[in-house]
Parts: structure tokens; C-alpha cells; sequence
């Protein structure tokens, strides 16, 4: 469900520290979009974050760009990072609420 293949402009900074894993636009609202970045996503990791931004897309070069960050979640468990995005696109608000106010301990959503 990911992609990558939206044309998002990321400032450099932030591609210096993390790694693009893949964005999604709304098929509702195609002028809106997720960016998701990580860092240290790989099975050996102990640390790994990963950061959610809304993108909005420019009508003159219909390009994205970030428009705020979202949240940012830490792992250290690589199968449950790697559960967490695979579920974030089909996440409700009511999942992702309980899990952005359940704390450090349950990451990973619960089906």
C-alpha cells in the first residue's frame, strides 16, 4: 500500500538522518499525503523511529512537500516496527488515538 514513486520534495537534512520507506496520497483528498520516514530500520536495531508527516501538494509544480509532522514512534523491536507499518495504512482513528496515549510499552496495534 506504500509507494514510492510520489514526487516529494525532503529537504536534505532530513534525508541526511532518515531513510524514505514510502509515502501515500489520499484517494479522497489527492491533494493531501503521508511521508513515512525511518531510521535504523533493519533487524539488528535496537533503536529505531520511525516519523509520520503530511504532505500537501503544490498546484503549480504538483509536487508534495512536508507540511507538519504527525508523530514520531520508537521501537526496539524490528518485527514490531515493521507490524506497525504495515498496519498504519489501515488503521483507524480510534487504533491510532489508543496507541499514541497507551505509552512506550504497546507499540505495536493490537488485531
Amino acid at each position: 500500500m506504500w509507494s514510492t514513486n510520489v514526487d516529494v520534495i525532503i529537504p536534505d537534512e532530513l534525508l541526511n538522518k532518515m531513510e524514505i520507506h514510502g509515502t501515500m496520497v489520499s484517494p479522497n483528498k489527492p491533494d493531501v499525503g503521508v511521508l513515512i520516514l525511518t531510521k535504523g530500520f533493519n533487524r539488528f536495531s535496537r533503536e529505531i523511529v520511525i516519523r509520520v508527516y503530511r504532505l500537501q501538494r503544490d498546484k503549480l509544480t504538483n509536487k508534495y512537500t512536508i507540511y507538519l509532522e504527525l508523530q514520531a514512534f520508537a521501537f526496539s523491536n524490528y518485527m514490531q516496527a515493521k507490524e506497525f507499518l504495515a498496519n498504519l495504512p489501515n488503521m483507524t482513528a480510534l487504533e491510532m488515538l489508543m496507541m499514541l496515549y497507551s505509552g512506550p510499552q504497546n507499540l505495536a496495534p493490537q488485531h
